[in-house]
């Protein structure tokens, strides 16, 4: 990955952070269609016909901005990785790569599949297909393109996950423990403690969008945790 000047990092980390809360947005906006109708492949709905189109659009441009973005912070993120490890960087310092590599691809590559899925669906109801024939067309494209993705990004989350995890608790990042919160699988399990909590409490269904956005707030605490990191560097 590119090498980036220890006075440039905090800048793009905090970049990346900013690309993260787009993809957020995304994940939200993908999910929050109403919750009326008949249930259509498995996880949505019919009521998607009414769901604007622009809403998808946004997604895809929120995407698109959140790429580079999250590129640029996750650089920024394995150059502060290679100063503090030097030459000895290990298994786990690969585990980081490949969960960064594969988290450039995938994040887009996510939102994109899922808009354009959802996009030819809403058409084909708004076109008065009936849902069990939207049902049939489309469940394993559906399906298979979903799984795909999900699964590509997972394995880029857990990557990344564990290797910052295991940074921290080994103090080769000089941060607190508890730290280890600031990734994907704790920013994804916290996010749907606290939705399930608030909608329990409020009875608004509004606050399980939450859990939607965890993961891609999890990276972009990553980002967050990295920058106080870097403050002292200056190479």
């Amino acid at each position: 990955m590119m090498y980036i000047q220890g006075e440039k990092r905090r800048g793009l980390l905090f970049l990346g952070f900013v690309g993260m809360v787009l993809f957020a947005v995304g994940d939200v906006l993908l999910q929050s269609f109403p919750e009326n109708g008949e249930t259509l492949l498995i996880m949505l709905r019919t009521s998607l016909r009414e769901m604007p189109m622009g809403r998808l659009y946004f997604t895809l441009l929120t995407g698109a901005l959140a790429t580079p973005c999250m590129y640029f912070g996750l650089c920024a993120m394995d150059s502060c990785l290679r100063d503090y490890l030097g030459d000895g960087r290990g298994k786990m310092y690969r585990c980081f790569q490949v969960g960064a590599v594969m988290g450039m691809l995938s994040f887009f590559a996510a939102h994109a599949v899922c808009a354009v899925l959802e996009m030819s669906i809403k058409q084909a109801l708004e076109c008065g297909l009936s849902s069990e024939t939207v049902d049939m067309a489309f469940r394993t494209p559906f399906l298979l393109a979903f799984a795909a993705t999900n699964l590509w990004v997972t394995v880029a989350e857990v990557c990344l996950s564990v290797a910052y995890i295991f940074y921290v608790l080994k103090g080769v990042l000089p941060l607190p423990k508890v730290a280890v919160l600031l990734n994907t699988a704790g920013f994804y399990i916290l996010f749907q403690i606290v939705g399930r909590i608030l909608t329990a409490m409020t009875g608004n269904g509004i606050f399980s969008l939450l859990a939607k956005a965890g993961a891609s707030l999890g990276v972009g605490a990553m980002f967050l945790a990295a920058m106080h990191v870097c403050r002292g560097q200056r190479r």
